[in-house]
């Protein structure tokens, strides 16, 4: 902030948003600590244990020890239930360890820092708004021009107090509305402070204390405004190049170059598919999302094990479900037989976590099939939205086959969102799943190994120019025209 001059003092309101400010972006930069970040792995281990606990020593013992009034089934039945339960849980249990002690990769421990990028310094990198878009970072609040000097009569004397200038104090294209933000919080300031220190006298409405013989009002003042311009007159009057035609039109943003992939946080140019994540405090190479049953992030380093453990996770709730469900079910035909409340607990639990795993899974098979992220699906749906409301402007709500057509049309100039307008899809199934998993099927469900993905260097779709842009059809390689 550039020093005030001693009849300038700056007004308590700004002072006080300014520290507002300071306060919540300093608390969106700081990450989250330590103990919150783990608190959920703690949460995720008792319900685990209290879930092993009730099946394997409420369910299976009873009826292996055929305990009259607790036994919902056979011995055999208990043999079978409890060598298919310790398995998944261990299976489970396994991959999770692995996936919460498997760091998703770091950018910081692979790209060297950098205060500067290539002579661009923090005034002269890209703006918020571009950065805040590829990296999710707060908006940094814009510097304000130092305040002019804005003369002010005050009548410390009587009621009627003006903080407009004369014609003369005021260069010859000045109003107003045109003088910088601050003045003009610090003319309303200073007239708010002078009105707390003379409050015996109550503010009238502002006035010009001119004769009317010099050509000047001098009742009240009444601002006047032009006549507004109607809707259809604003669109009329807006250049051509606000007025895009109807069509799709891909984002030009040219995300990979460096200087669009700098971080300010980590000063670091990232690698691509790398993001900075707020909860951990560090860039994470191909960032799909931060898991708080984790503790971390998923990323290129994890994003294997994460899948593994949502598949044995899915196995786990879903024979844990199913199971007490249906014994509990049949035992209440029966008389003599108690209903555990324990059992209902772990039904309640295991089927909603059934459905939360397994809409996990769904989601990633698919993701992982397409060479996305999370975060980077959520981009494609959002160009999937924006399109539909063309379409709906295009076309009424019932012409489907028109709107059909119209997509079609657009995917022939530019191909399909999420596939040929994929940066990272290679249009090969098997190389989608191999560059998360490996060469070897056998490991893909298993929670061993490492994996091969450093997270440092994707292969780009050759339908995107260097920098990162789609390219019509006419552009691609003549081979994949």
């Amino acid at each position: 902030m550039p020093p005030t001059r001693p009849d300038e003092q700056p007004n308590s309101y700004d002072l006080e948003e300014d520290d507002a400010f300071r306060s919540r972006r300093d608390s969106r930069k700081s990450p989250q600590p330590w103990v919150v970040r783990k608190l959920a792995i703690a949460i995720a281990g008792a319900i685990i244990a209290f879930t092993a606990y009730v099946y394997i020593g409420r369910l299976c013992i009873p009826m292996i020890k055929r305990r009259s009034g607790s036994s919902l089934g056979s011995r055999t039945l208990g043999i079978v239930f409890l060598a298919v339960f310790v398995v998944l849980g261990m299976m489970m249990t396994w991959a999770y360890i692995k996936v919460v002690f498997t760091p998703p990769g770091y950018a910081i421990e692979h790209v060297q820092r950098q205060t500067a990028l290539d002579g661009i310094g923090e005034e002269q990198a890209p703006s918020e708004n571009v950065m805040s878009s590829l990296q999710n970072t707060p908006l940094s609040r814009p510097r304000l021009p130092p305040a002019a000097a804005l003369p002010s009569q005050i009548s410390r004397g009587s009621s009627t107090r003006s903080i407009y200038p004369s014609s003369s104090s005021l260069p010859s294209h000045s109003n107003p509305s045109s003088l910088p933000m601050r003045t003009r919080q610090q003319s309303r300031g200073s007239s708010t402070l002078h009105s707390h220190s003379h409050s015996t006298h109550r503010p009238q409405p502002r006035s010009a204390p001119h004769s009317a013989e010099n050509g000047v009002h001098t009742g009240p003042y009444t601002p006047t405004f032009p006549p507004q311009p109607t809707e259809k007159e604003r669109e009329a009057s807006l250049p051509q190049f606000h007025r895009p035609a109807r069509g799709r039109h891909p984002p030009s943003l040219p995300s990979l170059r460096e200087e669009y992939r700098y971080c300010r946080r980590c000063e670091i140019v990232k690698p691509p598919r790398t993001h900075h994540c707020r909860a951990c405090g560090k860039c994470v190479l191909k960032y799909d999302h931060h898991c708080p049953w984790i503790g971390q992030c998923v990323g290129a380093q994890n994003q294997k094990f994460f899948f593994v453990f949502v598949v044995w996770s899915v196995n786990f709730c879903l024979w844990t479900f199913a199971t007490l469900l249906t014994l509990n079910v049949r035992a209440s035909t029966r008389v003599g037989t108690n209903i555990d409340p324990q059992h209902i607990i772990v039904i309640v639990i295991s089927g909603v976590f059934s459905i939360f795993t397994l809409a996990m899974l769904t989601t990633h098979i698919a993701l992982i099939s397409t060479n996305q992220t999370t975060l980077e699906h959520i981009s494609t749906r959002a160009m999937k939205d924006r399109e539909t409301a063309v379409l709906d402007e295009m076309h009424s709500c019932c012409a489907l086959s028109a709107k059909r057509r119209t997509r079609q049309a657009w995917d022939v100039e530019w191909g399909r969102i999420g596939r040929e307008g994929n940066i990272w899809w290679l249009g090969d199934l098997r190389a989608h799943w191999v560059q998360v998993f490996g060469p070897r099927k056998w490991t893909w469900f298993l929670p061993i190994g490492s994996t091969k993905d450093l997270g440092l260097d994707y292969p780009r779709n050759p339908r995107f120019d260097v920098d990162g842009r789609w390219m019509p059809r006419r552009q691609w390689p003549p081979e994949l025209r």
